[in-house]
């Protein structure tokens, strides 16, 4: 297997799932793009171990653990894990980033719900932020990203993925799952703060292609936390459109 055939075989992965946002649109930079495809792939893996299939939760976990231990080998037979090894090696990436992403998809196979609002951000802190300090990790290159900025792209990530639990409440209840142990309302408020908190991440990125990215990303989110907010029907799930996201616009203008 090649690096060309293992990253070409990630990007297939990125660009025929369904997202809300492309996994890495046209304004990434293209010495990023295959890093993201990789990264996204592996994600899509442990997901799919998680959450697919008929293995029992035991065998899921076992799986997980594989996987985890995968990370820690020179190279793999696997395309996914082949490619996001050289991407942990150019790019100087903590494998304790995905050790987090695994400890999510884990408490997933052995779900709780959670009982307060701190539950839930401690889980966004291992589903959803290290994503985020990966993608600012891809944008400087091999230094350090500063604290500051670290900490505003967790807060972007976290409502992000709030944001999702919001939208996919009638599939995630009907799966026997409720990441929202408080009222719609305050989840709707908090996440707006957390929007709010968050959104200076923006002026750290050092790529200007990227910090336009990222806004679409940010204003993307607010405006599917607006259709939430604004439903009648908590289980209706709303779907972003490029007429919704300029309907949108223009009327907080």
């Amino acid at each position: 297997m090649t690096h060309n055939e293992a990253y070409a075989y990630c990007r297939q992965i990125a660009t025929t799932h369904y997202e809300n946002f492309p996994v890495a649109s046209i304004l990434v930079p293209s010495r990023m793009r295959e890093h993201l495809y990789a990264m996204y792939a592996f994600s899509r893996k442990a997901d799919d171990i998680a959450d697919e299939g008929d293995a029992s939760a035991e065998q899921r976990l076992k799986q997980l653990r594989e996987l985890r231990l995968e990370l820690r080998k020179e190279s793999s037979n696997d395309p996914v894990i082949f490619a996001l090894l050289i991407t942990i090696k150019e790019c100087q990436l903590p494998l304790t980033l995905f050790d987090r992403l695994l400890d999510a998809f884990e408490s997933d196979v052995s779900y709780t719900s959670p009982s307060s609002w701190h539950e839930v951000l401690t889980y966004c802190h291992n589903s959803a932020d290290p994503v985020g300090e990966l993608f600012l990790r891809l944008d400087y290159g091999t230094d350090d990203p500063p604290a500051v900025a670290v900490i505003a792209s967790d807060r972007i990530c976290s409502a992000l993925q709030i944001t999702n639990f919001l939208q996919d409440l009638s599939i995630d209840i009907a799966r026997g799952r409720n990441y929202l142990p408080v009222t719609d309302a305050e989840v709707i408020e908090r996440t707006r703060q957390l929007y709010d908190d968050g959104a200076q991440v923006v002026r750290y990125l050092r790529s200007w292609r990227l910090r336009l990215e990222l806004r679409a990303i940010i204003y993307g989110g607010r405006t599917m936390l607006e259709l939430c907010a604004r439903r009648s029907d908590r289980f209706v799930r709303p779907r972003l459109t490029i007429w919704t996201l300029l309907l949108h616009l223009f009327r907080t203008r």
